[in-house]
């Protein structure tokens, strides 16, 4: 009995065994990803509603800042979420690529906030 229970706590819904490594890779993709995925995004956001909907920049600012706590969140539940590693590490490689892309083309398009 007691080797089924240890069985049971270190297999995925598959029947795979976790390893340390995919535990590991999914908290670094949960905290250290995600911040880094998430400022992207808020940044992107915040020049988005300044310029592009003309709302007043510091409104811009905080909307998007409070946005950024349910994108974290969502992409931490993503990480925990999915079932594949590469896959995972591969879309939080091309969103911060996409986002990273269209700050920079913004910030030399009109400058500051």
């Amino acid at each position: 009995m007691a080797k089924s229970a240890a069985n049971a706590r270190t297999t995925g819904p598959a029947g795979r065994r976790i390893g340390r490594w995919n535990v590991a890779s999914r908290i670094v993709a949960a905290v250290p990803a995600n911040y880094l995925v998430t400022s992207l995004a808020t940044a992107c956001l915040a020049r988005l509603l300044a310029h592009g909907l003309a709302v007043n920049p510091a409104e811009a600012s905080v909307t998007a800042t409070l946005l950024s706590f349910a994108i974290f969140a969502t992409i931490a539940l993503f990480a925990f979420g999915l079932r594949s590693v590469s896959r995972l590490w591969l879309w939080l490689a091309v969103s911060s690529g996409v986002l990273g892309a269209a700050l920079w083309l913004s910030l030399g398009m009109g400058g500051r906030l």
